[in-house]
């Protein structure tokens, strides 16, 4: 392996004054000795650097290299991307051209999968559409982004392992019709373990394991601070980029404005909000008065467990003012009647204790392939026979949720990733307009890595004789 480089996690500043250190102190807390809590500033992943002077095209590199990542006050031998943790935050237009470079300084292969963000086929970042990346190599991803919304990108390459060690990042579509606010701030969610605290490896560390995670960050600090003027509006871009853990968000202020694929529908205030590994939400916020986010237990054993919420971080308010927050003019839709039919059924089936998990009692790779015909409609009907939680998600098609245990959702709501809890049925919708062999599995990445994947096919029509 090649010798570390050591980076800090988030690299860019946000806003707000620090001390000299570079830590926020929180007086409203002490320690046990009487002292006052010394908190990080949050600090945003530093953007890609975009060498194509097309504003319609982000041309950018992406080196993954090994890394000592410093995570709250603690260092791990890792990976990143351009040496940083979470990787560059690529921003992008609807309709824009991303080319991005993959440079691989791993004595690993490893691949990029743009997680939600419709890459066709070829660019998929799974190891039978392209080879892997092999070390010292490079490979170029070419697409068109389609839609708004907050994606991320990581290796589908010894995933589990490369993700652990801190090989993600955040793409970010814009759409210029919708409202602007005063500050589009990423923040990426990660949950460490018992290990983390120990001054273990990142190779060793249970990241989150199944429910138990005693620490969380956002773009790698724990506890911080965001501050902001008062008056001003945020626009916050929450994604789960752990292998294991759930989070569940809440806070006074807050308003939900949009799921795994863009912008809900009806705009939600004050309720919680559960994320799972893989899962993204966008949060509007008006800076009045000083705000802390709260998470409150929740175990992929069953969900809401017992234990206080706790701190995810603070956002500060500076000076005084009266924010105002944009109007949202987005229709309200119903969601889609159920045909009551079933395309494909998937069974999760397996055991945390032995870390054999299926799908429909098969191992990945050795999995029977669904077919569905290109422009049909799909219904895909996901159950959980097992004794955990389990997000689903499906790549190459974002599918509309029909139903959760029966019961259809208020409003249409489109994702790429759906929990789906113990013993639970799902019910997706989509139209297969996508041809290839398109990989589903379960984001909790030790359950794809036991085996819980398998594949969906999508055929084109024959050609004319």
């Amino acid at each position: 392996m090649k010798r570390p480089v050591a980076v800090a996690v988030g690299m860019a500043a946000c806003t707000g004054p620090a001390s000299d250190t570079g830590t926020v102190v929180d007086t409203a807390r002490t320690d046990t000795d009487g002292a006052a809590v010394v908190r990080p500033p949050l600090t945003q992943p530093a953007a890609a650097v975009d060498v194509d002077p097309d504003p319609h095209v982000l041309e950018t590199t992406l080196t993954a290299a090994p890394a000592a990542v410093l995570v709250g006050d603690a260092t791990v031998d890792g990976y990143a991307y351009n040496g940083q943790v979470p990787g560059p935050t690529l921003r992008a237009e609807v309709g824009d051209l991303l080319v991005v470079h993959l440079v691989n300084d791993l004595d690993v292969p490893t691949t990029i999968h743009w997680h939600g963000a419709g890459a066709p086929y070829p660019m998929d970042g799974v190891p039978w559409q392209r080879s892997p990346v092999m070390p010292g190599g490079e490979q170029t991803y070419t697409f068109r982004v389609e839609h708004a919304g907050t994606f991320w990108y990581h290796p589908h390459f010894d995933t589990q392992h490369q993700v652990d060690l801190g090989l993600y990042g955040v793409l970010v579509v814009t759409d210029p019709d919708e409202p602007a606010y005063d500050h589009d701030l990423v923040l990426v969610l990660d949950a460490w373990g018992e290990a983390l605290a120990e001054g273990e490896d990142a190779d060793d560390h249970p990241h989150g394991l199944e429910g138990t995670a005693l620490t969380w960050t956002v773009n790698g600090a724990v506890d911080p601070v965001l501050t902001l003027p008062a008056g001003d509006t945020a626009r916050l871009r929450w994604v789960d980029a752990s292998n294991t853990g759930y989070v569940a968000l809440q806070g006074d202020g807050l308003t939900l404005l949009a799921g795994d694929q863009g912008v809900v529908t009806a705009p939600r205030d004050g309720e919680p909000v559960v994320l799972a590994p893989g899962d993204r939400a966008e949060h509007a916020l008006g800076v009045a008065a000083d705000l802390d986010v709260l998470a409150s237990p929740f175990s992929l054993h069953g969900g809401a467990t017992w234990g206080a919420p706790w701190r995810v971080l603070t956002v500060a308010a500076e000076g005084e003012g009266a924010p105002s927050l944009p109007a949202w003019s987005v229709p309200v839709t119903p969601p889609s009647p159920d045909p009551g039919t079933t395309t494909v059924t998937y069974t999760l089936q397996g055991d945390p204790h032995t870390g054999q998990w299926r799908i429909n009692h098969e191992a990945f790779p050795d999995v029977t392939i669904a077919e569905v015909p290109e422009g049909e409609r799909v219904v895909v009907e996901v159950r959980n026979l097992s004794p955990t939680h389990h997000p689903f998600h499906g790549h190459g098609h974002a599918f509309e949720v029909l139903a959760i245990d029966g019961t259809a959702p208020p409003i249409k709501t489109v994702e790429d990733t759906i929990d789906v809890p113990v013993r639970g049925i799902v019910r997706l919708a989509y139209t297969a307009t996508r041809p290839g062999d398109w990989m589903q599995h379960c984001h909790i990445l030790p359950h794809a890595d036991g085996g819980m994947m398998t594949v969906l096919r999508v055929t084109p029509p024959p050609e004319p004789p």
